[in-house]
């Protein structure tokens, strides 16, 4: 399936009958996923079921695809944004491929980070090591873990990663970020394409959010034409410096590091790092990417490093979601590990995204003591 990628994504067309088939195939089932979510959004739509109203305010940070569009970032961003004016921030994800079956798992608390890769997921340990301050928890059951945030840790902001399809938790604030340069793949859902769920799903998002916008060329028009009314915010991936392994707490000036490297890395469009890297005044010599959440073992980056030897490169470059998966390979390559730290910048409309932060914010410090989060009100969805 990683081999029909680019079909997926929309980036190729062929003229392979024997490929056009199975595509079409594919697309067929895609749209029996599209009739079961059809039928349980609507499910919560006439109030058949009920999500969990949390104690305190909720932001959903989530997408429409599989495959990267910037979610991590942007919870950071969001993260760093609420604490520093003063909230008690828990982020609260899945925790995909991590080894802890917890009904509830505490990556972080508001005191410090606990868990490491492979107890914890890549992701909720990237979220955790760059958020000091910043509560992290994962497993299968947001609202439990919401729960334990808010009752246990004494959290009073809830950042959902990868939220806009958990329907059993309410939100009073739903971001849905898009890759720009082609928000909705080939126009299938899976397994035919990369969506999760039809584009018409949007309508019930406050904002869409296009990343990688720099590159959006007529996007945002075509978007804003396709739902009218709908705030469309855009937003770009900025590499700010890179960050040393055996160092991790220092930021190193992207100009600091220049020439050949070689890079790799474990992601769902590894393609967006690679142009980022171009950009940052080192030369590419190779270029290694590996699946999504992919483990790195040390034999593989022990092969990585004879490579760049024989290309000439002095160092290994990747991602920080990839560095955190590598704490037992540091001490064993000889070659220095870099990874490039990326931050979400706003583009356009951002005032809309800190106006509502405002307003939450506002409220949330009216209701204070009260302990009871309005089920109606501003921001609050019926």
């Amino acid at each position: 399936m990683h081999r029909l990628l680019p079909w997926l994504r929309g980036e190729r067309t062929s003229d392979s009958l024997l490929l056009r088939g199975l595509l079409a195939v594919l697309g067929a089932l895609g749209k029996l996923l599209a009739l079961y979510q059809r039928w349980r959004v609507g499910r919560y739509a006439r109030g058949r079921k009920r999500g969990y109203r949390a104690p305190c305010p909720v932001i959903s940070v989530g997408n429409l695809t599989v495959g990267g569009t910037g979610k991590t970032p942007m919870v950071i961003a969001l993260a760093r944004r609420i604490r520093d004016s003063g909230g008690r921030v828990a982020v609260v994800s899945r925790g995909y491929r991590q080894r802890s079956r917890a009904r509830v798992t505490v990556v972080a608390d508001h005191d410090r980070v606990h868990l490491a890769v492979p107890e914890a997921a890549d992701e909720a340990v990237l979220l955790a090591r760059s958020l000091p301050g910043v509560a992290v928890l994962t497993g299968p059951d947001r609202a439990a873990l919401i729960r334990h945030a808010t009752e246990r840790l004494g959290s009073d902001w809830i950042l959902m990663d990868d939220g806009f399809h958990r329907l059993d938790v309410e939100r009073d604030l739903d971001l849905v970020l898009l890759d720009a340069r082609r928000p909705f793949g080939n126009g299938f859902l899976l397994p035919g394409g990369i969506l999760r769920e039809s584009p018409e799903a949007l309508m019930r998002c406050d904002a869409v959010i296009l990343t990688r916008a720099e590159a959006a060329g007529g996007a945002l028009a075509s978007m804003g034409d396709r739902f009218p009314g709908k705030p469309i915010l855009t937003a770009t991936h900025r590499p700010v410096g890179w960050i040393d392994a055996r160092q991790p707490g220092l930021l190193l000036p992207l100009a600091g590091v220049r020439g050949d490297v070689m890079a790799f890395c474990g992601l769902g469009a590894p393609e967006g790092f690679r142009r980022t890297l171009d950009g940052v005044g080192v030369r590419v010599v190779g270029f290694h990417p590996f699946p999504d959440h992919h483990p790195f073992k040390v034999g593989e980056v022990r092969g990585l490093e004879e490579q760049a030897r024989r290309a000439g490169a002095g160092v290994l470059v990747c991602t920080e979601k990839d560095l955190v998966k590598l704490d037992r390979v540091v001490g064993v390559v000889e070659m220095p590990i870099l990874a490039l730290r990326v931050e979400m910048a706003m583009l356009e409309n951002g005032a809309w995204l800190e106006e509502r932060l405002g307003e939450l914010q506002g409220v949330e410090k009216l209701v204070g003591s009260r302990g009871q989060w309005p089920l109606v009100g501003f921001g609050a969805k019926p």
